[in-house]
């Protein structure tokens, strides 16, 4: 969620809660965002702008849980039970609370808002039941329920184990909920987040096609675990080189404390690492790896902001704890094994995931065009196959997160069917395209936006494309 937009979310709900309206109900924004798409809304807005605009009310409607209205209550447990908070943010939030307890006294609050009569019954209720007037340290079951009307949680809690964190088996789990296949890229995905979360920086780099599903395992990663930040790479441009997006611009638009604890993803990374040489003779690509090894190695790096011109501050980055991932389709590196992997008995790629224990620095400094220094602070290298027809149409049946059908019919609160013949049709044209499943989510897109056009309220949509 953009910053200014998370910022009115919390301003407007917190201020809802704080006079007492809890209770308030709120219309699922997507519910609106339908409404007034059906209505002709956003006729005059460019494709661009209806997809941010697409893309920010989906991701702020996931609070709703589907739901076509939630009260304030509920959304804003729901978005805190999805925001990932650092130990220090806690704690300043803790702060904030401790101080404004300091001005409040809570009981005699309570007292007013219940009248005198009541007040009185309940003083009373409590010496009777010869109840504390105030919570102890550790409040009893019984005090509980006699106090609050509810039985407490008395089975153990992930927060009775000061060991408790997220472990890689979970993590892959997690994964597996949202991204088809690819085994060994979820296993070393949810290894190297792990290994990120116990303090250990770990370097990954990770091969395949268009529409395979490495940069989705990212971008759900993304969004369990906020210090994950993707990039992409053929935007980039290194320090002194004419461009909106430098190398230092990844830590200096982040707030301090995220900085030194980042994932960085790297998303078409082939392409930055391709030989591009200016006018002058300078490669670019090589400028862009020499300041990519001064992070990789774990240094103390020093960046320039130069936002002020009259006055440029400058951030020193401690890069011990930023872990980075290369993602790209990396054709020649992947020829090369299937080559190989040809050339020693096997016939089919569908091996090569298998073989990318093979893959060398040398293949990466080779066929990778990557320089060795970095190569060689490469952890992990792993290769994904391209989905077929098959692998697509499963992904279509399936009835969890992974299926666009499911996803986009979560969006709209609608159930969506398709018949065999057009998932079928959609599975061979997707895999055909390369691209996947974004390529069955914008036919589905169309055909639904088709039928809401006619009927924006029905509830059961059965699309075809025969």
């Amino acid at each position: 969620m953009r910053e200014q937009q998370a910022k009115d979310f919390w301003s407007v709900y917190l201020k809802l809660i704080l006079r007492k309206g809890q209770e308030t109900t709120i219309v699922n924004p997507f519910e609106e965002f339908r409404d007034s798409v059906a209505k002709g809304g956003y006729e005059s807005v460019s494709d661009e702008e209806y997809a941010n605009i697409y893309d920010q009310v989906e991701e702020l409607s996931v609070f709703w849980q589907q739901r076509p209205k939630d009260s304030v209550a509920h959304i804003v447990i729901e978005a805190l039970s999805r925001t990932h908070l650092y130990e220090d943010e806690i704690q300043d939030i803790a702060d904030i609370l401790a101080e404004a307890s300091e001005r409040t006294n809570y009981t005699q609050q309570m007292l007013q808002e219940m009248g005198a009569e009541e007040a009185e019954k309940r003083m009373a209720d409590r010496k009777k039941a010869k109840l504390p007037p105030v919570p102890p340290d550790y409040p009893e079951k019984e005090w509980i329920e006699a106090e609050y009307g509810f039985e407490g949680v008395y089975e153990e809690t992930p927060f009775d184990d000061t060991d408790y964190s997220w472990t890689p088996k979970l993590i892959y789990q997690y994964l597996g909920e949202h991204v088809y296949g690819q085994e060994e890229a979820k296993r070393g995905a949810a290894m190297l987040v792990y290994n990120h979360l116990q303090g250990h920086r770990r370097n990954m780099l990770v091969a395949g096609p268009t529409g395979c599903g490495k940069t989705e395992i990212w971008r759900t990663l993304q969004k369990k675990f906020s210090f994950i930040k993707i990039i992409n790479g053929p935007q980039l441009s290194c320090d002194g080189w004419k461009g909106s997006y430098h190398v230092k611009d990844i830590f200096l638009e982040e707030k301090p404390q995220m900085r030194e604890h980042m994932i960085v993803v790297v998303d078409e990374a082939d392409k930055l690492f391709e030989p591009m040489v200016g006018s002058g003779g300078t490669d670019f690509s090589r400028s862009i790896q020499n300041e990519f090894l001064k992070l990789i190695d774990g240094d103390q790096v020093t960046f320039v902001n130069e936002d002020n011109r009259k006055d440029p501050q400058t951030a020193k980055i401690d890069c011990r704890n930023i872990s980075f991932v290369f993602c790209g389709s990396f054709e020649m590196l992947r020829n090369n094994k299937e080559d190989r992997s040809s050339a020693i008995g096997f016939s089919s790629s569908t091996e090569t995931a298998d073989l990318t224990s093979e893959v060398t620095e040398e293949d990466l400094v080779l066929y990778g065009n990557i320089r060795r220094e970095i190569a060689g602070r490469i952890d992990k290298i792993v290769m994904l196959q391209p989905l077929g027809a098959d692998d697509f149409d499963q992904i279509m049946q399936s009835k969890n997160k992974i299926s666009p059908v499911s996803q986009i019919a979560g969006q709209y609160g609608i159930e969506i069917s398709l018949d065999e013949k057009t998932r079928r049709m959609l599975a061979e044209e997707a895999s055909e395209s390369q691209l996947g499943c974004r390529y069955i989510r914008s036919k589905i897109q169309g055909m639904l936006d088709d039928q809401i056009f006619e009927d924006p309220y029905q509830k059961k949509f059965r699309l075809s494309m025969a």
